[in-house]
């Protein structure tokens, strides 16, 4: 999958100076998914533990994603409300990490915090899509625009990996089982499936960004 989103990294580096601000989040989000690929596996096998760095790429990405929807929501109470929630995160992110779990497990509370966050984010953009009147005055269909592809291929990531830490999480608390393990390699399988469906659904936003902005 890697491999995958550092070729996909190319098209989109080569329309770098085409790309608007949450673009260029997105963009850098792809960045982040590679680093995250790359230094998992480099860690688990250095110091046989790589919960630390997961979790401290899962605060990233969400910053990242934050930035990005208080991009493109119109409501200035719903941006500023991102900006405060953000924060939040960030404190549970550091509270998780240090007391909760700590930095060796995996930090089921403050991941499956910013996973509900995220599906709900990416929830509220479809509405607001939906409801645009703009959109609707000027007969402009939500298909053509660039950034609700990538909403989506963010959406159905983001919900396939809440399935996989859920299943991961519950193997932590119980125990390995044959039946957790199999819900895992099913919701892993899941993920994966998922992360090829997100890159397709970017190539399709991204193949919409010179008609976007002609």
């Amino acid at each position: 999958m890697v491999g995958v989103e550092i070729l996909f990294l190319i098209p989109f580096t080569l329309k770098l100076p085409l790309l608007n601000k949450e673009q260029r989040l997105i963009y850098i989000y792809l960045i982040s998914c590679v680093a995250y690929g790359v230094g998992s596996d480099v860690i688990a096998r250095i110091f046989r533990n790589n919960m630390a760095f997961i979790t401290c790429i899962h605060l990233v990405q969400f910053i990242i994603l934050s930035l990005f929807y208080i991009q493109v929501f119109k409501s200035p109470s719903t941006k500023k409300a991102l900006k405060w929630i953000m924060l939040v995160a960030t404190l549970l992110f550091a509270v998780d990490i240090t007391v909760l779990e700590g930095p060796l497990k995996f930090n089921s509370v403050f991941i499956s915090f910013r996973s509900a966050l995220l599906i709900i984010y990416g929830v509220m953009f479809f509405l607001q899509l939906m409801r645009d009147e703009d959109l609707i005055e000027k007969s402009i269909y939500i298909n053509s625009l660039p950034v609700f592809w990538f909403n989506a291929g963010l959406f159905v990531n983001v919900c396939c990996g809440f399935l996989l830490n859920l299943s991961f999480n519950l193997i932590q608390q119980k125990g390995p089982s044959e039946v957790l393990e199999s819900m895992y390699k099913i919701t892993a399988s899941l993920y994966w499936i998922a992360g090829v469906i997100q890159v397709i659904l970017f190539y399709i936003g991204l193949s919409k960004i010179k008609r976007a902005r002609a």
